[in-house]
């Protein structure tokens, strides 16, 4: 097949001192040394995209292998965006096409011209870097202000139309029925044995389905479960998300219990969101969340660090399951049943890290024995607990009067000073500002504590201390509920027996 030299001619506006498509056309047919050529035109077509019809007609040739050279009047004809240009010129050498500029003497079949466009690529690169910077600082400064920045809507929401910063954004909106489903995944996770299997199997049962009608999965639950979108945030998720070593955008006074949040993707974080939150980004969100902080949490803190807890399996040997460490190495101790056909069974509490690699020198621990000394220690801890809980009671209640006189004083303060603005000068009413700026800050942060306290303060473990009176008949799953609210962590050895106590 004989291949052809393609002229290229394109004219936006037909005016005086624009040169026309057939004179463009004569301008080229004089750099083609035989008649075997075809001519595309664009006439009406702005340069700053490729959208053009002749054009891509002539790209559609280049890749059948018709052509072998293209040549146009200037450079602009083919486009005035030098990225554009560069994206075309790749083209035209993937398939081993020359280029010829009439007016800039540009030809890629000599040296000078193979030099020219290595320049012209330099600079289509740095115009590409720089357009990749922008939209990264634009998405990073979206996302730290609250927009809604794209992707999947997380069940239990649908979008609504909104505006931040007099900007038309969008974000989430409760489905009220989902809501209902994504409470009952939470409330059950929360509970000490129950799993993601436990929940999906549930789910199941009561046929509810994913919106793609598929059924929850094990992993589609843990990233409902981790996902910060569903919490109402308070100063506990605040705290917890610092503790954890993730950046957050919002002061400590926005946290007041009632939006949810976003968590981004962090450059010097080296591990995923799911798994760790050290040098992830959290932001506060425009739409309410749907379950509170303190369920948020608990559900969170169990799928983080998995492999140093007790793996989520119903317990069937001891009610100390998830709760009993090893410590030596931290890691979770295993209860094991031995059978004897001449006496009882002995029940034994054994280090997994020691079988699995060797470096722990634990060795076994009675678990009767652990179990008795548990049980004792609840007692007295509950017994304390009952003699102080009217004391601790009259505390709550005292400073939350004292943290209301202090808002209600401040709100005098605030109103005023803005009865003296009238009659202030320039630095007066600097610092007037400044002041203002200063007490609505410190009101918001009081106002933060008074939700919180209301929401724990009256909180009373008097029904938790009646279930020790019949412990021998309850069942372990509800000795573990029981444990799991009394205790953060038991660490064990032959030697000794530290409990880290939730209260």
């Amino acid at each position: 097949m004989n291949l052809i030299d393609a002229i290229y001619t394109r004219q936006s506006v037909d005016r005086a001192d624009s040169i026309s498509v057939e004179s463009q056309a004569e301008f080229c047919k004089r750099e083609v040394a035989d008649a075997n050529t075809k001519v595309y035109t664009d006439k009406g077509y702005s340069g700053k995209n490729i959208d053009r019809p002749a054009f891509q007609e002539m790209l559609a040739d280049i890749e059948c292998g018709k052509i072998r050279r293209v040549i146009v009047y200037r450079l602009d004809r083919i486009s005035r965006s030098v990225l554009d240009f560069a994206n075309i010129i790749e083209v035209f050498q993937r398939y081993n096409v020359d280029f010829v500029s009439t007016m800039e003497k540009f030809d890629t079949g000599t040296p000078i011209g193979k030099a020219m466009l290595m320049i012209v690529m330099i600079f289509a690169q740095l115009e590409r870097e720089t357009i990749q910077l922008r939209v990264l600082d634009a998405y990073h400064s979206r996302s730290k202000r609250g927009f809604y920045m794209g992707g999947k809507v997380p069940y239990g929401f649908r979008l609504t139309e909104t505006v931040i910063d007099g900007i038309r954004t969008k974000m989430y909106e409760q489905i009220p029925e989902e809501a209902e489903i994504v409470r009952k995944i939470f409330s059950m996770y929360a509970e000490p044995q129950t799993s993601f299997g436990d929940i999906a199997r549930y789910l199941g049962e009561q046929q509810v389905k994913k919106r793609d009608g598929g059924p929850f999965t094990r992993p589609r639950l843990r990233d409902l479960v981790v996902n910060p979108v569903y919490v109402r945030a308070d100063y506990r998720i605040y705290e917890f998300f610092k503790s954890q070593g993730a950046n957050i955008i919002n002061t400590p006074e926005e946290f007041i219990g009632t939006n949810g949040a976003y968590l981004y993707s962090g450059e010097e974080a080296n591990k995923r969101k799911t798994v760790s939150l050290q040098g992830h980004t959290l932001v506060l969100a425009p739409h309410e969340g749907i379950v509170n902080g303190g369920i948020w949490i608990k559900c969170r803190s169990k799928c983080l660090n998995n492999n140093r807890v007790a793996k989520p399996v119903k317990a069937k040997v001891t009610w100390l399951a998830g709760k009993i460490r090893c410590a030596q190495c931290g890691y979770a101790l295993s209860a094991k049943t031995y059978h004897c056909k001449t006496k009882e069974d002995n029940r034994y509490f054994l280090c997994a890290h020691k079988y699995d690699t060797g470096v722990c020198h634990f060795g076994s621990l009675n678990a009767d024995f652990l179990e008795e000394t548990v049980f004792k220690e609840l007692c007295k801890k509950l017994t304390k607990f009952q003699t102080l809980s009217k004391q601790r009671q009259e505390n709550f209640d005292l400073h939350t009067i004292n943290l209301k006189s202090r808002i209600e004083k401040i709100e005098q303060e605030i109103s005023s000073l803005l009865d003296k603005v009238a009659q202030a000068n320039e630095s007066v009413m600097e610092y007037i500002n400044s002041r203002v700026a200063a007490l609505d800050a410190e009101k918001k942060k009081l106002n933060a504590e008074v939700v919180h306290l209301s929401k724990t303060g009256g909180e009373s473990l008097e029904k938790i201390s009646g279930y020790l009176d019949y412990w021998a008949l309850l069942t372990i799953s509800d000795k573990i509920t029981v444990v799991d609210s009394l205790i953060e962590n038991i660490y064990a050895s032959q030697e000794e027996i530290k409990i880290k106590w939730k209260i």
